[in-house]
């Protein structure tokens, strides 16, 4: 297809969408060609005799209404968005049809990015541009995205923004009390390092060696100054705990727990402080397991310091694993949100109760089994009464990974530090994720003579102590 024919494709679309939105509304309508559409509007209302009468008149404006559109057609981008802004189209209708415009104009290579090889066989996976082995492809499908918001920043100037020059919501989630000016500023640098970043990342073939990891991080170091040129630190610190990945990651594992805005600040001024230590000793892959469970504690102390005994014990329940499915089953049974609570409270009354029996020392190593073992049975049944007879069963498939250890003889607890952690292999950033994981004391087995030796702990998160 030759260029003059993809323009006026181009022109066809935009106006398209031009007359479909005033016709809707025609307010948003320049003076010059309001009438044409509030005209149309009192057409549609008016009686048949009257519509009749007005025949002459509609195909006078009609001729007009064509003239218009006619001048409106560009040659580029540029003069459109110089025509239309000097017929009067008010910044969100030139936004509009700039976006529609980008959006045809970038689709075929967004298509072809994003499109299967139609020549894999039938029974193999086509190729992901977001699986982990095309890194390729997602490079430039970013890249794309890059070139098309910037193009579009380029041509729209402070109408990409806005419609008057004030901060939107959006941007004032974002960006919070900053200026109109400073947002511009920050969006800039914000570019020009992600240019960076990605040619980086597209050398790195999908492989992340030690000196990458380094380039990658001189550039956040270097993308720090730059913010702090043109912010105050006030400013930088509001910016950075509302933009960064630590941020992003938070917000998708909070689960239901629903923090004030004083606790989120806090609970992302521990999790930075922990990531910086990550960072410090190696990072996620490098990092010694005693040097892990010594930052895990600290997370756990830390967090506790910041959000209080209650609240911590919200927090920690609100992100178990074992709880978030327990309401998703609640919830689609309709069971009340007290019950899944009260349902997933029993483990605590089992790690004390449990506790109890262990500590004992008028019980012998055979009673406390039994005792214990009679303890996790109780429990299912309580599970099964409380939950009833859908949610119940699904619930103990989860709850019986740590109460089958129960029956077998050991206690339980769940006030240790997390164990999970959560790695961005871009920015670096590693966070402990998830809750407490169990942990058990085994009540000893006396062993015949000659006997060999029990086998190992069960691997993983679960600890054993004698």
């Amino acid at each position: 297809m030759k260029l003059p024919t993809l323009l006026l494709a181009g022109s066809l679309l935009a106006n398209a969408a031009l007359v479909a939105l005033f016709v809707a509304q025609p307010v948003l309508a320049p003076p010059s060609v309001r009438r044409i559409f509030s005209g149309q509007a009192s057409r549609d209302s008016a009686p048949p005799a009257a519509a009749r009468a007005s025949a002459d008149t509609a195909k006078s404006k009609a001729a007009l209404e064509s003239a218009t559109w006619l001048s409106l057609q560009p040659d580029d981008l540029k003069g459109l968005v110089g025509r239309l802004r000097a017929a009067g189209f008010p910044p969100s209708v030139v936004r509009s049809v700039i976006a529609r415009l980008l959006n045809e104009r970038f689709a075929p290579r967004v298509r072809e990015l994003l499109a299967g090889d139609p020549n894999t066989p039938y029974w193999k996976s086509s190729p992901n541009v977001f699986g982990p082995n095309d890194t390729k492809r997602l490079e430039a499908y970013q890249q794309l995205n890059r070139d098309r918001a910037k193009l579009q920043r380029e041509l729209l100037g402070d109408d990409f923004f806005n419609d008057n020059g004030e901060v939107t919501a959006a941007q004032r989630r974002q960006y919070g009390d900053l200026a109109r000016s400073k947002i511009d500023l920050i969006q800039r640098i914000n570019d020009d390092y992600a240019e960076m970043t990605s040619q980086i990342r597209a050398g790195m073939q999908g492989i992340t060696l030690p000196e990458d990891r380094e380039k990658l991080a001189l550039l956040e170091r270097e993308k720090h100054a730059d913010l702090a040129a043109v912010l105050s630190p006030e400013e930088l610190a509001d910016y950075e705990i509302r933009s960064s990945s630590i941020t992003t990651m938070l917000r998708g594992r909070l689960g239901s727990f629903e923090p004030t805005e004083a606790e989120f600040r806090a609970i992302y001024q521990v999790n930075q402080a922990i990531s910086d230590q990550f960072a410090a000793n190696g990072g996620f892959q490098g990092i010694a397991p005693d040097t892990r469970r010594t930052l895990g504690q600290q997370f756990l102390d830390q967090m506790k310091a910041a959000l209080g005994p209650d609240r911590y014990a919200e927090y920690d329940r609100a992100t178990n694993r074992d709880f978030q499915q327990l309401t998703a089953l609640a919830q689609r049974d309709n069971l009340p949100a007290d019950t899944a609570i009260q349902a997933f409270n029993l483990r605590d009354t089992v790690a004390a109760q449990s506790s109890q029996i262990f500590d004992n020392p008028a019980l012998s190593p055979d009673q406390k089994r039994a005792a214990l073992a009679s303890l996790a049975q109780e429990t299912r049944t309580q599970l099964l009464a409380t939950l009833g007879p859908t949610v119940g069963p699904a619930y103990l498939n989860v709850a019986n990974q740590w109460l089958n250890n129960v029956e077998r003889g050991s206690a339980v607890s769940f006030s240790g530090p997390p164990t999970g952690t959560s790695s961005n292999s871009t920015t670096g950033v590693t966070l402990f994720m998830g809750s407490s994981g169990p942990v058990y004391r085994r009540v000893p087995t006396p062993r015949p003579p000659g006997a060999a030796p029990p086998p190992p702990a069960t691997p993983g998160n679960l600890i054993f102590r004698p």
